[in-house]
């Protein structure tokens, strides 16, 4: 037998073996990264989650504060009128939504329908905005008045939404998330927002 003859199991061993290694090394590194991954996802998820529901408390708490500051139709024009922290308040969750959109856009690949929900929710968070403008309550005095039960369905709909991991992993490109926040915040909602919350209260009794 020949050096090299009596060299080459040995050798075909050794480089089985790194190789095997090698291999499971690299499915290791990639099954961790995309676990990693995943949990990187549902942390935002979460956070996003969390940042949504807080600015629906602010909604609900400056329209009771502004509908109990209330008296007559007095406009707000001035930071001495009593509903100017008010006006204040709604402005800044006003901008902390479209923020919080924005970087769904970014992140997400949305759908029609999602989209639509996204630019009814944002309509919504208007309306008490424009009711201080106005120097009116605002007028959900009841559960079941139609622009505040839309309001309900939408905000749940956009928290299940912010709770649901993405069905892909793929981002969407510069021009695409571009294109769907334009979507998102496109003035149709002003006068579809309505009918978006119903479509889900359909599809709801119909499930």
């Amino acid at each position: 037998m020949s050096i090299f003859e009596s060299l080459g199991v040995p050798l075909l061993t050794v480089a089985v073996t790194l190789g095997g290694g090698w291999l499971v090394t690299t499915r290791t590194t990639r099954v961790t990264d995309h676990w990693d991954q995943i949990r990187k996802n549902r942390d935002t998820d979460q956070t996003a989650a969390g940042e949504f529901q807080r600015l629906y408390g602010e909604f609900v708490a400056v329209w009771k504060t502004w509908n109990a500051l209330t008296s007559g139709h007095t406009p707000v024009s001035s930071p001495e009128r009593p509903g100017w922290g008010c006006l204040e308040r709604a402005t800044a969750a006003e901008g902390a939504i479209e923020a919080l959109l924005a970087k769904l856009a970014a992140e997400r690949v949305l759908t029609g329908a999602e989209v639509d929900v996204l630019g009814g929710v944002r309509q919504a968070f208007k309306a008490v905005r424009r009711a201080i403008q106005r120097g009116e309550p605002l007028d959900w005095r009841s559960s079941e008045i139609q622009p505040y039960v839309a309001f309900k369905s939408l905000a749940s709909a956009v928290s299940v939404l912010l709770g649901t991991a993405t069905r892909t992993r793929r981002r969407p490109s510069a021009a695409m998330a571009a294109r769907t926040f334009r979507e998102i915040t496109h003035n149709r909602h002003e006068v579809t927002w309505i009918e978006t919350a119903q479509g889900i209260s359909l599809r709801a009794r119909q499930s």
